[in-house]
């Protein structure tokens, strides 16, 4: 117990990594890391420098790919909205001017273009 103690206190203290307290004390790195992550929850210490690289480093490139991969997609989708209500302003003054055409031409020729409402289809 006491050459347990010592070695928890030696990484903690001095920054050493597991596999130099493994390759002087001849007792693995996994037993090593165990016994001070079991020591750190018992005496509620915050993780190491060390620590913190090792372990969240990867969780953290994690969450920046995650992050650029719906800043991307973000990105798409305000060019895919952009495009679509220039789209639809373009249909909506196409419609206008249609509409415009139509009623100058029903006025001016005295036409109906329209079809009135209820009127059947004339069958051949």
């Amino acid at each position: 117990m006491e050459l347990k103690n010592q070695i928890i206190q030696e990484y903690l203290n001095t920054g050493c990594g597991y596999r130099k307290l493994q390759a002087k004390y001849g007792i693995s790195r996994t037993t090593i890391c165990n016994w001070v992550q079991v020591y750190q929850g018992v005496h509620n210490l915050h993780p190491t420098n060390l620590q913190q690289k090792h372990y969240s480093n990867p969780m953290a490139k994690k969450a920046k790919e995650d992050q650029a991969a719906t800043s991307e997609k973000e990105a798409e989708l305000l060019k895919k909205i952009a495009t679509l209500e220039k789209q639809l302003a373009h249909q909506e003054l196409r419609a206008e001017v249609l509409d415009t055409l139509i009623n100058v031409a029903e006025k001016q020729l005295n036409i109906s273009i329209r079809k009135k409402p209820g009127t059947q289809q004339s069958r051949k």
